[in-house]
């Protein structure tokens, strides 16, 4: 999914409390690449046409434990690197 009139970054930096992490796009795909996703609750980010539950593929992805962050921040991360996410519905 892309931006309106921007490009998505190539790489973020994230502020989590004290600590920054950075990811990239490449990164991302090679440490979701063959990974089976969990149970999706809420919100997930597509990764090379596979759904992840979005904190479960930001803690793999960075390594901060799903406890130390919020959805939101998962979310602006992979949005801000051009990737698809979304809020599943509840059927």
């Amino acid at each position: 999914m892309m931006m309106k009139g921007r490009q998505p970054a190539t790489r973020v930096e994230i502020s989590i409390g004290d600590r920054r992490v950075q990811m990239d796009s490449n990164e991302v795909v090679r440490k979701l690449q063959g990974v089976k996703p969990g149970r999706i609750k809420a919100h997930a980010v597509k990764v090379e046409g596979v759904y992840h539950p979005i904190k479960e593929a930001f803690s793999t992805v960075t390594g901060v434990d799903v406890a130390d962050f919020n959805t939101h921040t998962a979310r602006n991360a992979f949005k801000r690197l051009g990737f698809e996410v979304v809020r599943m519905s509840k059927t």
